[in-house]
């Protein structure tokens, strides 16, 4: 009786490996809702090869086969008639189709997170654009040595469990990846939680940003808007507008009031 035991929590075990390695990628644009069924509350609209991590549960409604997907930290469902179930990319969910490459945190070298960060639970309505207040960088080497130096200032002196920002962008026209698109940030005090945001390195209180920068910049919010990693009426903000800060620098926060949704 032990050792049949013992057989069927290691088989628990090797079931919830597998199904942690597994993704529901779209074959179609699909719609991923609240519950099983079509009459169920839309989350959002999974993009044709876009992927969300597959929770290894499947429910049959009207002679459906919906499979449990999570969606920002929070369960949902797709039609299983519209994905295919596949092993996940390794890339961390940063990698988006049609979007500029994403510099995963390992390439860059980041520290590991002190503790669990809770996921996003609602697709953001916010993106703030911050700059680091610090030196410039137009080589990678010197973009990742900046990057490891705020992600050392944020937990070592603020006492943060990781990096603050989302994303952080560097004159070498790099992506960054750190917190990434679904973890709640720490960078914009009362809107962590509602919002993204970029930082790009540099202080650009006498300057803007390079074309680089900037392209990349653009980039990357055309991706999170495209991939419904923001909703589509997002607002775009300077961290300067929501806190008594010089941040992003004026050249920078004069630039970004020209953008589309500032």
């Amino acid at each position: 009786m032990k050792d049949f035991t013992l057989l069927l929590i290691v088989a628990e075990i090797i079931t919830s490996w597998t199904f942690a390695e597994q993704c529901a990628c779209a074959t179609v644009n699909v719609n991923v809702r609240t519950e099983a069924g079509v009459g169920h509350h839309i989350l959002t609209t999974l993009l044709t090869g876009s992927c969300l991590p597959f929770k290894g549960n499947r429910q049959v409604v009207s002679g459906a086969s919906w499979v449990n997907v999570d969606y920002n930290g929070q369960d949902a469902w797709i039609h299983e008639g519209y994905v295919a179930i596949r092993t996940c990319d390794g890339t961390g969910g940063s990698q988006l189709p049609g979007c500029p490459h994403i510099i995963p945190r390992a390439e860059w070298g980041a520290r590991p997170p002190t503790h669990t960060i809770p996921q996003l639970s609602h697709t953001p309505t916010y993106m703030f654009i911050h700059h680091g207040a610090s030196g410039f960088c137009h080589a990678k080497d010197d973009c990742i040595a900046k990057v490891q130096a705020y992600q050392n200032y944020h937990m070592d002196v603020h006492g943060w469990p990781d990096i603050g920002y989302s994303f952080v962008v560097g004159e070498d026209g790099n992506i960054y990846e750190a917190r990434g698109w679904d973890e709640v940030g720490a960078h914009t005090y009362g809107y962590n939680s509602v919002g993204l945001a970029i930082c790009v390195i540099g202080d650009f209180t006498h300057r803007v940003p390079n074309d680089a920068a900037l392209n990349a910049v653009k980039q990357l919010i055309q991706c999170g808007l495209d991939n419904h990693k923001l909703t589509s009426t997002y607002t775009l903000r300077g961290h300067r507008d929501m806190f008594d800060t010089a941040c992003p620098g004026d050249q920078l926060y004069a630039l970004i009031q020209h953008w589309s949704h500032y």
